[in-house]
């Protein structure tokens, strides 16, 4: 009797330990890539204010810090041509491109090699913006916003942007 109670209570104790219903654990916890967390929320991040002479182009730089989810730059940009009597002349002779590029692609631009961009606005003299950016992950990115004038002129194009990176988990 003794041994039918140790050997039924022996049973019942391994198929307790045996049922364990718990979470998996994560074999490798170090790996941060394929977790996705909200980490504070930042305070947007001002690009470009104000008006700026455009020759040929114009860069403004921006950083989007580590593990920011929906990076938008959003705002709105003007350009104007100066008139006879310092009247403003908005219209297709005014006319700028707006791109969004990487460091790389920035390079390869002023050195003439390419003109890719991540994102870019067709020329206008008009034009709001909101352009949602790479989310990043462990590292910080780094961003230019370029302005170009899409035509060859000797007069200058005056660009009037205001321009904010916003980190907010909404769209």
């Amino acid at each position: 009797m003794k041994s039918s109670l140790s050997l039924a209570f022996t049973a019942i104790a391994l198929t307790l330990l045996g049922c364990n219903n718990g979470p998996k654990r994560d074999l490798n916890e170090d790996s941060g890539l394929d977790h996705v967390s909200q980490g504070p929320k930042l305070a947007p991040q001002r690009v470009a204010h104000g008006i700026s002479k455009l020759e040929k182009y114009q860069k403004f730089s921006f950083d989007v810090p580590p593990h920011a989810l929906t990076p938008r730059l959003q705002g709105e940009f003007k350009s104007f041509m100066q008139g006879a009597g310092g009247a403003r002349i908005a219209d297709e002779s005014a006319d700028v491109e707006l791109m969004v590029m990487t460091e790389d692609q920035y390079d390869a631009f002023t050195h003439k090699r390419s003109a890719e961009s991540l994102y870019a606005i067709e020329p206008s003299h008009d034009h709001g913006v909101s352009i949602a950016l790479p989310t990043t992950q462990a590292d910080a990115a780094h961003y230019f916003v370029v302005f170009t004038r899409s035509t060859d002129g000797k007069t200058p194009v005056w660009v009037s942007a205001d321009l904010n990176v916003n980190f907010d988990s909404t769209l």
